[in-house]
């Protein structure tokens, strides 16, 4: 399908990266951004090298020539989350008065010690061109956007996208996570919004709601953008029937300056911001790169980062480059939706392993159902506890329900046939906590 056949206009982001490389967009090709990642890529690691204790050793037994080529970038070691963890001032690469944010990220890695990134203003301003020329690039100047995220700090993801849609013409509304489907909605009726940003699984429960209001909200609503966490394609086929609108997604995390690319309308992946960061996929296991078109882990390198580059930093997402053409048109490369992580894959003794992104496609087509948690209890036999949140469904009825969709998938089917493993489910009264962190199985150890 052509781009002028299906009526889909090229994302914006392509020609925010044309001037960026000081190309005419009609003149744009791979060639030109590839040998401008390539530029950016050696003055990357000829700054690291000088100003960052951590990558002058990392890379001591590196020749100082590397990368000649984009086909060398895989001969530079990579880069660890638990490295960033450990030592955190050897990845500075500025002094402490340079610096006009830094990000704390709790994490369950290195004796759950929290990871920190630091930035500069020029860091910062990266990222708010991108949602300027990303995220808006989704809106019309004039459309109002309520941007259900963190925005209280200064640097905070909900602050700098607001600032940077400001940018394009869309007047930003600060919220917040929206915990309280009815305040969010109120909020948003109040201030006319047209469109929203948030989490996933609390966008299928704000608008889950039938009320007055809600009806009223939606007549104006325009598009919704999903964001900070995996989007379940379950969750995404009930949000566009429930609500009519075209819904996007968004990639990226604070370590990339928090982000990293966005879909079109074409919805065919997410469109990479290649000005600012050089992407790979590699074998998770080796580190070694596949070839497109085949899943891996996501690694990136920061291009112009000052403050505390990171180069082919280990991301723990999987994905793919799309081996196709997008239907917009654009020659940027793409990323298939991030469904799982390196480690979000538990096992289920003999008969295999899951992840909760496939949980979430057999969970989140069921009516009625806004959210759920899973955890993996220790002993024997094996113990899967699902709890789950449908507020107005009689308990023993989305029990039975969700039984009969989790018996739909080949291990869990296959183990609870087995006799040998336990599969428990509960209704939960209240509404599941929300914190924001990525959704998980939650494996529990012995106690």
């Amino acid at each position: 399908m052509s781009a002028i056949a299906a009526g889909i206009e090229k994302t914006l982001l392509e020609s925010w990266i044309a001037r960026r490389l000081g190309t005419p967009l009609h003149e744009l090709t791979r060639k030109d951004i590839e040998y401008y990642q390539l530029k950016a890529l050696q003055q990357t690691v000829t700054w690291a090298r000088q100003h960052s204790s951590f990558y002058a050793q990392h890379f001591a037994n590196i020749p100082n020539d590397l990368p000649s080529s984009l086909g060398e970038v895989s001969r530079l070691p990579l880069t660890r989350p638990e490295d960033v963890v450990r030592n955190t001032s050897g990845f500075l690469c500025v002094s402490q008065d340079e610096i006009s944010r830094v990000v704390t990220i709790h994490t369950s890695g290195t004796r759950g010690a929290p990871k920190r990134v630091f930035l500069t203003k020029s860091d910062q301003e990266s990222a708010l061109e991108f949602f300027a020329h990303g995220v808006a690039a989704m809106a019309a100047p004039g459309d109002r956007m309520l941007i259900a995220l963190p925005g209280e700090r200064e640097g905070s993801v909900g602050n700098q996208l607001a600032k940077g849609i400001a940018r394009a013409g869309v007047i930003p509304i600060p919220h917040g996570f929206s915990t309280d489907p009815a305040q969010t909605l109120a909020h948003m009726e109040q201030e006319k919004a047209t469109c929203i940003i948030g989490l996933p699984v609390q966008m299928l429960a704000l608008f889950s709601d039938y009320s007055a209001c809600a009806v009223s909200v939606l007549r104006r609503l325009r598009f919704i953008v999903l964001c900070s966490d995996h989007v379940p394609e379950s969750l995404v086929r009930r949000l566009r029937q429930r609500t009519g609108c075209e819904i996007f997604e968004h990639y990226g995390m604070t370590e990339m300056g928090l982000g990293g690319g966005v879909d079109c309308a074409a919805h065919m992946g997410y469109h990479l911001r290649e000005a600012d960061l050089f992407f790979e996929i590699v074998d998770p296991t080796t580190g070694e790169p596949v070839p497109d078109g085949e899943t891996g882990e996501i690694v990136f390198t920061t291009l112009h980062c000052t403050a505390m580059p990171l180069i082919r930093y280990r991301t723990g997402d999987l994905s793919r480059f799309m081996p196709v053409s997008c239907d917009c048109g654009s020659i940027l490369k793409r990323l298939d939706r991030v469904r799982n992580r390196v480690d979000g894959f538990v096992v289920l003794g003999k008969w295999g392993r899951i992840s909760i992104s496939a949980l979430d496609e057999a969970l989140f087509d069921i009516p009625g159902l806004l959210d759920f948690t899973a955890s993996l209890g220790p002993g024997w036999p094996q113990r899967l506890e699902i709890r789950v949140y449908a507020p107005g469904i009689e308990s023993a009825q989305i029990e039975a329900t969700v039984r009969d969709a989790l018996r739909t998938l080949p291990v869990i089917c296959n183990a609870c046939t087995s006799g040998e493993f336990e599969l428990s489910v509960i209704s939960a009264q209240k509404s599941l906590p929300v914190t924001g962190a990525k959704r998980k199985i939650e494996v529990k150890a012995e106690p």
